[in-house]
């Protein structure tokens, strides 16, 4: 065999070597980025409810909600205190609540000690009220959006929309639900109380480091943010009792 044939032929196995060390390393970057909980919970701690927000009605008619934006400190683990986040509270927020055809003006202040916004997910609103990236609201300041309800009854949820922190504001706490109400809704046969046969349910992917909650991204984990928990309304391994009903009727 030629010197020539013998170099490619090395060449050629080398080559061969490197091309399957490195698709066997992306393979296994690939399937170690899985994550699954399935098997892995005790569903051991009761599942929290948020609170209603509480509302007053103005003399022109307005619904107006207060939310305060400010840092907290929760257990989700028996002795282990995670600095957090929230609306009214340590962590998440109340659940807004209103009828289509009311007008509604929520006053936002921001108790944290950096800039943040509010965004009403799924609202239609005029865009000056939407509360995006272009709608920060300084550290210590307040921002009172307001506008008429006007679409069909709706599940939607509010949260911070800050330019390149949206992740890292709603992964320590800052969102909520706000529920919409209007009389198609009303008159359909379905559970109406709220947080007894009517549970919000707001379901988060997060991971711990120690007791702080962790931001970062694993190997093949560079677009969004997978975790390693699932937590219901600000709860791990959550369990709820519940019962089974039936109206009466005269057969």
């Amino acid at each position: 065999m030629s010197r020539t044939k013998r170099v490619l032929l090395i060449s050629g196995s080398v080559l061969t070597a490197l091309a399957l060390l490195v698709g066997g390393a992306f393979l296994w970057l690939w399937t170690s980025a899985d994550v699954t909980t399935v098997g892995k919970e005790s569903f051991d701690n009761e599942l929290a409810i948020p609170p209603l927000a509480e509302s007053r009605v103005d003399k022109d008619g307005t619904r107006v909600f207060d939310l305060r934006m400010r840092p907290g400190r929760k257990e989700f683990v028996d002795g282990r205190t995670t600095d957090t986040w929230g609306f009214n509270g340590d962590h998440l927020g109340p659940t807004l609540r209103a009828q289509r055809g009311e007008k509604v003006r929520v006053r936002v202040h921001n108790g944290l000690d950096e800039a943040s916004t509010v965004h009403w997910h799924g609202m239609h609103l005029p865009a000056k009220m939407d509360g995006g990236p272009h709608q920060m609201v300084a550290a210590g300041a307040t921002w009172s959006p307001h506008w008429t309800v006007d679409q069909p009854a709706a599940t939607l949820w509010y949260h911070p929309h800050p330019h390149g922190a949206t992740e890292r504001h709603v992964q320590r706490g800052l969102a909520g639900m706000f529920i919409l109400d209007d009389p198609a809704s009303d008159r359909l046969a379905l559970p109406t109380r709220y947080g007894i046969d009517d549970i919000p349910l707001i379901v988060q992917d997060v991971s711990f480091d120690g007791a702080a909650f962790d931001h970062g991204r694993g190997p093949m984990q560079n677009v969004g943010f997978l975790g390693e928990r699932t937590m219901v309304n600000g709860t791990l391994s959550p369990y709820r009792k519940v019962a089974d009903e039936r109206d009466a009727c005269a057969c």
